[in-house]
Order: C-alpha cells, then structure tokens, then sequence
C-alpha cells in the first residue's frame, strides 16, 4: 500500500508542531525568538533533506497557541504518531491501529518535499550552545541627574516653620537694641527749668514780667554762652529739651510714638492684660525697653517682671495712639509692625490676622487664624493664597471639604487623588438624592461623561428631581441624530404610567429647541397624550405645545375639555 498526502480544505487533526525551513541552527533560535518560545517550552526534531548529508530544517513541538506564525507551516498530528502538514489528510485513509503498527518506531513526518521521516533524536541544546566565561564587572552608577521638565504644570511654595520664619523676618525688621535711658533732671536743671517755665509762660503782673525782661540778657549769658541774636532761640530749644525729660513716663512714651513709631514699640505696654491694668498702685511704669523684638508669637519681651503697672488716665491715651500708629504703619506698608501693635499691644487678634492678610504674609496669618482664633475656613484660605497647597489641603480635609481637596490636587497635578475626593463628595450627594450635582462632579471635575448621564438616569429611574435629571441628560447629547435615538431608547425603556407625564414635559422643551427631532417627538407626545386622556383630560392642552398656532385645534380642544366636564 502506498500512503500518500493530499491537499484537504480543513484540518483533520489538532495542530501540534510547526516546520521551520533552513539548514542553519543559529537561523532556528532568531525564528523560535521571533515567535516568543523559550528552550524550555520546546522540542526540536532536525529533519534530513533528500539529498545524502544535507538539512531540509526542523520540527517544533510546542503545544503553545499563535495568532501568526509567519512564512512558517502548521503540522497536524494525526493519532499522536504521524505529523503531516496542515490542510491535508491522508489518502488512503488509514485506521490508527494499522498506522501505529506502521510507525511502531515512535513519531514520523510525512511531507512531500522530503517523504517519510523517523523523528528518533530530539536536538540537545547543552551540546550546541557554548556559555560564555563570566567575570566579574563593577559598575559605576552616576549620579543622579537633574529632572528638568518640559513643562510646568504646577508649583508650590513650602512654608518655612514658623518660629524659623519669624525669627528670618525679626532680624531685618527690629531696629538695633539702643539705650533710652535719660538721667533725672538735678537740682541745677530743675532751677533752671523753673526759671526758663516762668520766662515762657507768662506772668501774672506786669510788674514782675518787667522785672524778669530786665534780666533777659543776665539769663541769655547764663544758658546760652554768650550773647548775639540767636541766644533767645536756643533759649526756647534748651526749655522744651528740659520740659521734655522731666515729662512723667507714658507722656515720654506717647511722645516717642509721634516721632518715631517704630523706636516706640520697642517700650510700648500691652494693654488689658496680666502685666498692665488701668488701675491700682502695685507699681509705677518706667520707660525702659520691654521688647527686643517684635515676634508675633511670643518670646519677645525682655524686661519688667509680671504683675501691674499703674497708668493712670492715660489708658484711652494709649490705645488711641496704638491704633493711630497701627493705621500710619498700614500706609506705608508695614504690615509686619502693624500686626505687631495688633496682636501683642491691642489684643486683636482678628485685625492682626487681617493685617497680616492684606501685607500678604499668609503663612503668619494662617497662624494666628488657628492659634488665637480657631478659624480654619480663613486659615486654609491664607495657605490657598500663599500657594502652599499642601497645608492648604490638610487644613481642608478637615474641615472635610472634599470638593476643596480634590480642586486643589488638581493645581498640583495630582488626578487620581483628585478622584478619590470627587468621589466622596459625590457620595455625599447621592445619599442626598441630588443626583443633577453628582452628575456635574463627574463631567466637569473628573471629565466622566458617561458616569454622569448614568447618575442622571438614575435620578430620573429613582423619580427624584426627575425632571430636571432627564433634561439635564438630553442637554448633554449635542449630536442631534444621537438625541433622537436617545429620546426614542428613553421612552421605550424608562417611561411607564407613573412617569408618562413628568417626560412630556421634559420632550417639550426639546421638541422646541431641536427641529430635527420635531417630527419623532411629536409622535410620541401624541401616543402620551392619548395614553392618559382616560386618568387626565386636561392633558388635551398639551396638544398645542407640539403643533403651530391652530385656532381649530384650540377649539376642538376646549369643546373636548367641556365635553369631558359635563360627562
């Protein structure tokens, strides 16, 4: 019997190999890479040519499956025993017992170009393949490099801490600690001021006023040094210099604030607190330095223990002067000192937070918005200011303004914890059925459109703000042959007695605003309309919504109302 192989337009058999041509084996591990097989995975069969000493190429066994093999050719194995080549079948046909006999031997390959082939040793790689010799190499990794990007897409300002910023801020802002002591006025000074006092400010009888003139040039050579045109002035400047030191403490203080504010704070007194008090003779203020410097948050006074320091009346005086002194300061743009008066003189904690606002020191007036005043609305709102977003977002999550959290993520490129926040927040509106604001998250914040007309598809299902759910929904299709099929799925699917209705009003407005639809929307507001003539006569009145001004039909119309009336 002569077996043979023809040419078949199916396969017989599964396909188990595949036939590489080519005598080279290097040319068999390029083809076996190309299709992804490891060694491992496969057996190679050399197969001989029909020419004596010569490879026609090989057989790979591989039960892996491909998409495309390429110029390569599939094998089908028939009874596990024969492998021929795919589309063809065996002519005769032969039974498996016989054709195991026939191939007692183990697997053959019958092809034309070569014939019949006992596949008896499989290719051993170990004796083909040469490993290389291996040696150690040590390799150097360079240094990091530095990512420059392409693009900005965001940037961020990191808050210095707190105290390290101030204390930056102090060192340029603090004038230099100087002595303000004035020695008392001695014995000879206060006659000489007592003198000088009655020179200057009158006299109460003439005779004694002559009498004083007439020594107007004893006193010029006595105070001035000599004589000349001038000597009255200096007169004049040496009893208001000896006026002024032996003025009492606070007159010294409130005087400093009108001539050099910023020196001034150096000695001023914090009111209505525990160390100074309207009242009570606990002690006397001396004018001495009290600050070295003007922090904002502690550590700044220097001198005076604790406990009272009677001022008398000049409390209002004082407080005046600070406030008149924080609003000259906010003119020329010191805000940094203003706050100061603020915050420590004043005890304003609020008009210190706003100051520091104003000044753009955000990052001091968040501060204090937390420290003294508890506002965590205002103190996110200064790190949003200042672009210190990361501060700015934890202060937010707790006060669980998700929405907040999630906008700010996306200044800083930050999508999917964005998302995580949108989600929340969309979380909360479904538990509240507001679907339409759900919906809006989606599109505008996460630029899901599809998510968001399923939420109003569901507002609409749920029957919950249904009205505006779906229009909401139609308003967001702007393929106007996309609408039509949509309005049509809609009332097919979605609308049922109980919503029949709420979508003819929905229908309306887009049977107006779309007349490409028109046509298609009027037939359906027909079949609603006399699907719901039995539970609702008065629906007859929609009729005119979807039909050009008609007297006749107004008129059928109202005779149907009446009609229905007297039934």
């Amino acid at each position: 019997m002569k077996l043979e192989i023809k040419p078949y337009y199916k396969n017989l058999f599964p396909l188990a190999g595949i036939l590489l041509k080519g005598a080279s084996v290097s040319g068999w591990l390029r083809e076996m890479q190309a299709l992804e097989l490891s060694l491992p995975e496969v057996r190679v069969y050399p197969i001989p040519d029909s020419r004596p000493n010569s490879i026609w190429g090989c057989l790979l066994i591989t039960n892996k499956k491909f998409t495309n093999i390429g110029l390569h050719q599939y094998c089908q194995l028939v009874y596990q025993t024969l492998f021929i080549p795919e589309k063809s079948r065996l002519y005769p046909a032969i039974a498996e017992a016989e054709l195991k006999h026939l191939c007692y031997s183990g697997l053959h390959i019958l092809h034309p170009e070569f014939g019949m082939v006992a596949l008896e040793e499989e290719l051993k790689w170990k004796d083909l393949i040469q490993i290389p010799f291996l040696t150690n190499i040590t390799v150097l990794s360079p240094a990091e490099s530095v990512f420059i990007p392409a693009q900005v897409k965001s940037f961020q300002i990191a808050p210095v801490p707190a105290d390290e910023l101030l204390k930056k801020l102090e060192d340029g802002l603090v004038p230099k600690k100087e002595s303000l002591v004035e020695k008392p006025l001695n014995l000879w000074e206060k006659g000489k001021l007592s003198l000088l006092r009655q020179l200057f400010s009158g006299s109460e009888s003439d005779e004694k006023s002559g009498n004083l003139s007439s020594g107007l040039g004893l006193l010029g050579g006595l105070f001035s040094g000599g004589s000349g045109g001038s000597w009255l002035k200096n007169l004049q400047v040496n009893y208001e210099e000896l006026e002024r030191r032996n003025q009492k403490e606070i007159d010294k203080l409130l005087d400093l604030f009108r001539r050099n504010p910023a020196e001034a704070l150096k000695y001023a007194l914090p009111l209505d607190e525990n160390n100074t008090s309207r009242g009570g003779d606990v002690g006397q203020y001396q004018l001495s330095e009290r600050w070295f410097n003007f922090s904002l948050f502690g550590g700044g006074s220097s001198s005076g223990g604790s406990g009272s320091i009677n001022i008398g009346d000049h409390y209002q005086k004082l407080r005046d002067q600070y406030q008149l002194s924080a609003q000259d300061l906010i003119k020329q743009g010191e805000y940094y000192q203003a706050a100061f008066i603020y915050l420590k003189l004043l005890k304003n904690h609020l008009l210190a937070a706003q100051t520091l606002e104003a000044g753009k020191y955000y990052a001091e007036a968040a501060s204090i918005y937390l420290k003294y005043l508890a506002n965590k609305s205002k103190a996110a709102e200064c790190y949003e200011k200042g672009n210190m977003t990361l501060e700015a977002i934890a202060v937010y999550k707790e006060l669980n303004e998700n929405e907040k959290v999630g906008d700010l993520y996306l200044t800083i490129n930050s999508r999917r914890e964005a998302d995580i926040y949108f989600e929340k927040v969309i979380a909360e509106y479904k538990g509240r059925h507001q679907y339409v604001k759900a919906s809006l998250v989606y599109r505008n914040k996460m630029n899901n459109t599809l998510a968001g007309q399923s939420m109003l598809l569901q507002g609409w299902r749920d029957r919950i703000d249904a009205y505006n759910c779906l229009n909401n929904y139609f308003a967001n299709i702007p393929d106007t042959k996309i609408l039509g099929q949509e309005i049509n799925d809609v009332y097919v699917k979605e609308v049922s007695a109980n919503n029949r209705e709420t979508f003819l009003q929905v229908i309306r407005h887009e049977y107006k605003g779309h007349p490409e639809v028109a046509e298609s929307v009027r037939d359906i507001a027909y079949e609603i309309i006399a699907a719901q003539i039995p539970v609702n006569a008065n629906i007859v009145t929609e009729l005119r919504y979807f039909n050009n001004p008609d007297k006749e039909l107004v008129k059928d119309t109202i005779r149907f109302k009446v009609g229905q009336k007297q039934k």
